[in-house]
């Protein structure tokens, strides 16, 4: 094993954490094709501090690995203790497109995020991965009502991203949530873009 690589691994598991942050994030640009380096990674995204566990996964999402492995890796950092954390594995996911269709129902759980920019993120990313009506649809549009205009904003382009072939009917609650006179203007102008692309759907 190349002595670079042998001294990353033994500096990923260093008793000081910024020791442990440079190794994890050192690791992606030498030593990420090694089987040793990888599960060293994997074993960092358990560690005690968070930044060293956020520079593991960056570290992981750079590596695009194979989208079986992601998910398996990355859906359960959906509840990591922090908010960043959390963020960054919504985003790892978003990468994979349609193959990350298995992750939609932890997505939406995190929906659910007591940080506004999580729940901003993942509503998002669900339109990235190309969510399925009756898995989220009805969150989605819980979602056009949270605190945040963030959240709002991302949920109504999800919601025009989505196929609605089998809920026609949501597109009526859709439509009403347009006509509140309380939501935002930047909120609405999404609604109504997300109805537009809904209309000329072929599938509806």
């Amino acid at each position: 094993m190349d002595k670079a690589i042998s001294q990353l691994l033994c500096d990923i598991n260093d008793d000081d954490c910024h020791i442990r942050f440079a190794a994890a994030r050192t690791l992606g640009d030498i030593g990420a094709e090694t089987p040793d380096a990888l599960d060293a990674l994997f074993n960092a995204l358990n560690d005690n501090t968070w930044f060293v566990r956020l520079a593991a996964l960056q570290t992981l999402r750079d590596l695009q690995l194979e989208p079986t492995i992601v998910l398996q890796k990355i859906i359960p950092i959906l509840k990591d203790d922090h908010e960043d954390v959390r963020e960054y594995a919504a985003l790892t996911l978003g990468d994979l497109g349609t193959k990350g269709k298995p992750a939609i129902l932890p997505l939406v759980e995190a929906l659910s995020d007591s940080v506004w920019y999580v729940r901003a993120t993942v509503a998002w990313v669900l339109g990235e991965i190309g969510s399925d009506a009756g898995k989220c649809c009805h969150r989605l549009i819980d979602c056009l009502q949270d605190d945040e205009p963030e959240v709002r904003i991302n949920s109504a382009r999800t919601l025009g991203m989505i196929n609605w072939t089998e809920n026609k009917d949501m597109i009526r609650v859709l439509e009403k949530a347009a006509d509140d006179n309380d939501q935002l203007p930047e909120v609405k102008e999404e609604i109504f873009l997300a109805l537009k692309k809904i209309s000329e759907s072929k599938d509806v």
